[in-house]
């Protein structure tokens, strides 16, 4: 079971972490509703970035983990469950210890092994394997031949930073894919924001480098609508997200297209 502590509304993330007993609140189903962690029982939790998460929540996460009971919300009664955590973050949950953020014997507890995971702009040896291996993927849902990327390409990409990181790297094979008219990914099948000789400053602002992730994921769409003829059904499925996000985005960046 996974969920997303930053994209939980605060009031929310404790009724889908330990659920609630119905009538518990306004809008509380009648019959109430198990929470995540009583339905990882057996299996896993997993808890994306955990630095999210409201600091008077982590002491009830702590006790649950310590005593293998769950209360729900308006409940009287603890249930028995035995699940494994796996907690990630891109924070820097030391430091918000330090700064009283986060609850330090809820760190130690979490930290029993650790594994960092470096940005891609320092796993080089990584990039040309994920860009062939998206370009094969997207390029079998299309029911397409599998493009390869030549060195024109396969150069650029090693030469830019990654702001946006694996994600990033997808939607810029997707884009190039979209662009390839013969049977290889070329150089100026890139976005504009890749296709440059010279490697990107990585001392460039927090602020820029929004906007070129911005910017790689504008040029996926155009193309994607170009290459649907605007039908936003059909790019969905060749960006491979829903309709209703497209949509959202196309409104975003304010394209031509009937909505």
């Amino acid at each position: 079971m996974a969920i997303n502590c930053a994209a939980m509304p605060r009031e929310l993330i404790e009724s889908e972490l330990f659920g609630y007993e119905g009538g518990s609140f306004t809008g509380a189903e009648k019959t109430g509703r198990p929470g995540k962690i009583e339905l990882a029982s057996g299996g896993t939790l997993f808890l994306d970035e955990i630095g999210d998460m409201p600091f008077e929540l982590q002491s009830v996460l702590l006790r649950v983990l310590e005593d293998k009971q769950v209360m729900r919300v308006g409940g009287r009664r603890y249930k028995s469950i035995d699940f494994r955590i796996i907690a990630a973050t891109n924070k820097d949950l030391w430091q918000m210890v330090q700064e009283g953020l986060f609850r330090e014997d809820l760190f130690f507890r979490l930290s029993v092994l650790s594994i960092s995971i470096p940005p891609l702009r320092d796993r080089e040896g990584d990039i040309e394997l994920l860009a062939d291996d998206f370009a094969e993927r997207y390029c079998f849902k299309l029911g397409n031949q599998p493009l390869k990327l030549d060195s024109g390409a396969k150069d650029a990409l090693m030469k830019y930073t990654w702001p946006g990181n694996v994600r990033q790297l997808q939607n810029v094979i997707i884009y190039a894919v979209n662009n390839a008219q013969g049977d290889n990914i070329q150089f100026r099948d890139l976005p504009k924001l890749v296709n440059r000789l010279n490697p990107i400053n990585q001392e460039k602002s927090n602020a820029a480098k929004v906007l070129s992730l911005e910017d790689t994921e504008k040029n996926a769409i155009e193309s994607a609508l170009k290459k649907t003829d605007n039908n936003v059904y059909e790019a969905a499925l060749l960006l491979n997200i829903g309709k209703s996000t497209l949509y959202r985005k196309i409104k975003k960046y304010q394209f031509d297209v009937d909505i």
